[in-house]
């Protein structure tokens, strides 16, 4: 029987939890607890707001999971609780803004490195790892939250749309223009390490 509660899917999962399974909550913190920390932690920079986060995610969804008429949508319901936890703590901190707007970014300068030339231990180093946690930080917040959740969290780009309320285009172009600023900054960074063509080191 242990086995086969371990293959039961969310759905499954969910609907026991509406008839008040505390088992069936006991699963769902098993299978959610670390990505609801994860993506808390990466909106919000704050271990001990994550931790916060993950608490009330959770008993928000005992306190609501009748409300969620479709089973199969609980993952991106419970991503777009998180989100909105995260944001409501970034508000309250004074932390949370719509900075650049994203319309207004068409036409930039996009420079480039070739990565290939680059070392792995450049690469994977820890100075390299905490240039990208400022790059990604310093990105618009629209922009900031779609690169966290698609390329640190590997959610679908649907899963996006829902748990935020966009579109999917609208996640596709912010995705697009977040990586490319990101390229922008990293380019600069990693530009110490390889050689400019043209030009002697």
């Amino acid at each position: 029987m242990g086995k086969k509660r371990e293959i039961q899917s969310d759905a499954l999962v969910v609907r026991d939890l509406k008839k008040g399974d505390a088992k069936a909550m006991e699963e769902i913190v098993r299978r959610y607890s670390n990505k609801v920390y994860n993506l808390a932690y990466h909106l919000t920079r704050d271990s001990a707001a994550a931790e916060e986060i993950m608490q009330d995610v959770f008993l928000t969804v005992i306190a609501k999971i009748a409300t969620l008429t479709n089973e199969a949508y609980f993952s991106t319901w419970l991503y777009r609780v998180t989100t909105n936890a995260a944001y409501g703590f970034l508000r309250k901190e004074k932390k949370f803004s719509e900075q650049t707007p994203v319309e207004d970014l068409d036409g930039e300068h996009h420079a480039s490195v070739d990565w290939s030339e680059l070392p792995d231990d450049v690469l994977l180093s820890e100075e390299s790892r905490e240039v990208l946690k400022r790059s990604i930080d310093s990105l618009p917040e629209a922009m900031r939250t779609v690169v966290i959740m698609k390329d640190m969290e590997g959610l679908k780009n649907e899963e996006i749309a829902e748990a935020l309320g966009i579109s999917v285009p609208a996640v596709k172009s912010r995705l697009h223009r977040g990586r490319l600023m990101l390229r922008d900054q990293l380019s600069d960074y990693f530009s110490k390490y390889t050689k400019p063509s043209g030009e002697d080191a």
